[in-house]
């Protein structure tokens, strides 16, 4: 048993041999403080990689993070500024949400309103053609990749066509650095997120929703440090790093209320950003879960995790009903270091 939770945990035997800094309250109050320690320990590896600085240090912010600290703060006073950070939804995306609610709509009408975009095109072949569908032949037409991923495959692929081009968007330093990286672990969280709520007979859609949208804060936040950038100084504390990601986090569901997505996403959404209700709402436990293994693997596929040390929290009893959701999204998360 344990030879085989241990495949789950390392599919490559690649290792990094640094250590990953201090810790966030967990889900139940039967987590160990030693278990919410790693969890921040993840969290913090995975911020200093976004910014590209992996070895912060306990120092006085700077100037540029105390200019870049000040900014998002305004951001959040004045929601509507965050719009110019962020694109408006595209149009064709509500037409497609709302015609999963439609119980009228075939799979013709789903694949002639995907038709009209090829990116969308695109994205449906490609995810047909994942591991997860056990698929012998190659799916070559829009009609029969539909037929393959049903309903709720369909719906994520909406969901990522709305969310990916956002984080290509801009090409500044730090949208650049981290664009992709936030992108893929949106994505993950999101699986991750669906495969918990299904696990507990709930909405999984609602919750691939909220995962998908849970880093657009943090792509707010690396615009920001775009704008306010010149080399002079780099976001290198410690406390830059936290503070950041917690206003960042804030921000994700001010973007998802100007879009106007389903209130349940933002309600999750909102509980994220709020530490008493993490642990105080089953949805927002579980997508904190989530978002916090989706910090253990992608940092364990740019070989930046001490596996040894982080393996053994999601080796803890109450991890396994994750670890068997963590297999089945690995077949269908494709991170562009695989591709």
């Amino acid at each position: 048993m344990l030879s085989r939770l241990r495949s789950l945990l390392f599919p490559s035997r690649r290792q990094h041999s640094g250590s990953l800094v201090s810790g966030v309250p967990l889900l139940e109050p039967a987590f160990t403080e030693e278990s919410g320690a790693m969890a921040g320990r993840l969290r913090d590896a995975w911020i200093g990689m976004l910014l590209g600085v992996n070895s912060p240090l306990e120092l006085p912010s700077n100037p540029f993070e105390r200019h870049a600290l000040k900014r998002l703060g305004r951001l959040l006073e004045d929601e509507h500024k965050v719009s110019t950070l962020v694109p408006r939804m595209p149009s064709v995306l509500p037409k497609l949400l709302s015609s999963f609610r439609d119980p009228m709509a075939t799979s013709r009408d789903l694949a002639e309103l995907i038709g009209r975009d090829l990116v969308s095109v695109a994205e449906v072949v490609r995810l047909a053609n994942t591991p997860y569908y056990r698929r012998s032949k190659p799916v070559e037409s829009l009609e029969q990749a539909v037929l393959v991923l049903g309903q709720r495959g369909l719906r994520q692929v909406v969901a990522n066509l709305l969310m990916r081009p956002l984080f290509s968007a801009r090409t500044g330093h730090f949208s650049k650095l981290a664009g992709q990286m936030l992108w893929e672990q949106a994505e993950l969280t999101a699986l991750l997120a669906a495969g918990l709520a299904r696990s507990d007979g709930e909405d999984e859609f609602t919750a691939y929703l909220a995962g998908i949208s849970s880093n657009l804060g943090l792509l707010v936040g690396c615009r920001v440090l775009d704008e306010l950038f010149d080399g002079t100084h780099t976001p290198c504390s410690q406390q830059f790093h936290l503070e950041w990601y917690l206003l960042a986090r804030q921000l994700s569901a001010v973007v998802v209320g100007n879009w106007e997505l389903p209130a349940a996403v933002l309600d999750q959404l909102q509980a994220l950003a709020d530490e008493a209700r993490q642990l105080g709402e089953r949805t927002a436990r579980r997508l904190l879960l989530a978002e916090q293994c989706s910090h253990y693997e992608m940092l364990r596929l740019q070989g930046r995790l001490n596996q040894t040390e982080a393996g053994g929290w999601l080796l803890q009893p109450h991890m396994l009903p994750l670890l068997r959701v963590l297999e089945e999204a690995r077949q269908r998360f494709e991170p562009a270091l695989r591709r």
